[in-house]
């Protein structure tokens, strides 16, 4: 009898490690802001039982547990939560956390958050075809290829400044010509002296920055979006340059998280790109 209720015991354990799979549940753990965005513009709301600690500031994400940060998931708590499926980015920092997922029967979708904009509009099907939401998915990547070429024909008859997006400062990266971010510097009105670049944010000396001297750099650190005090650094700090033309700020991840809102994004740089336009446009 007690060797019998020990193996009771041992196979309820090991069934609270499986995944919901047998039961047809949809349980989804989202370990990025921009999987997290796409599943919720999927109308997935609703299978997501985890989420990364940055994914909290979407909105009404606050109740759902948090996993952590995006290099140091919690194991343990993930499975807990029996997913069926974990959406991620791709990186060398989670690869093992994947594959111990994998290794226990959860299917595990990863994403490559610096690739171009057709490459990030793809995803939006992946997902979708993950999440049984095919259709949807569909319907976000019209819509959105509608709302780009939109803000590009309300800028099609005013010039194209040069614009340099940095998204570090020191060592200093840029969003280059592999990058979505580019496609929406080119949408809202800008030309991207970096567009010749290969790489999707490439590290670049200051003075080749210096050399391209864009009209207009736009920068998307992280010490730009903190309040005032840091805004007032962040353009202390390229204030310095006697090549700098004009400093504008972007909140960090804009434009270097491919999440649904890629129109949003390119409405941001076209009001930092173009701000008479956009003054106009509010009146």
């Amino acid at each position: 009898m007690r060797t019998l209720v020990l193996a009771v015991a041992l196979l309820f354990a090991c069934r609270a490690q499986e995944p919901a799979a047998a039961s047809g549940e949809l349980r989804v753990i989202s370990l990025s802001p921009s999987t997290t965005d796409i599943a919720i513009a999927l109308g997935r709301r609703e299978a997501l039982v985890g989420i990364d600690q940055f994914s909290h500031a979407l909105p009404g994400m606050g109740e759902l547990p948090s996993l952590g940060g995006l290099f140091a998931p919690d194991l343990e708590r993930a499975l807990e939560l029996r997913p069926t499926l974990v959406l991620g980015v791709r990186s060398e920092s989670q690869a093992a956390f994947f594959a111990q997922l994998r290794a226990r029967g959860v299917r595990v979708h990863e994403i490559d958050s610096s690739g171009s904009l057709e490459d990030i509009l793809g995803t939006y099907q992946a997902i979708g075809e993950e999440l049984g939401r095919e259709q949807e998915a569909l319907a976000l990547v019209a819509s959105v290829r509608d709302e780009l070429a939109r803000i590009a024909g309300s800028v099609a008859d005013r010039g194209r400044p040069s614009v340099a997006l940095v998204v570090e400062r020191e060592p200093l990266y840029v969003a280059a010509g592999g990058s979505f971010a580019s496609a929406l510097i080119d949408a809202a009105g800008g030309r991207n002296v970096f567009a010749d670049l290969p790489q999707p944010y490439p590290q670049v000396s200051l003075e080749l920055l210096a050399e391209r001297a864009p009209d207009v750099l736009i920068d998307s650190t992280q010490g730009a979006a903190v309040g005032p005090d840091a805004e007032g650094a962040a353009r202390a700090y390229w204030s310095r340059f006697g090549w700098v033309k004009r400093v504008e700020l972007v909140a960090p991840g804009v434009m270097t998280q491919p999440g649904a809102q890629l129109a949003e994004a390119a409405r941001i740089l076209r009001a930092r790109i173009h701000p008479a336009l956009d003054r106009t446009a509010a009146q």
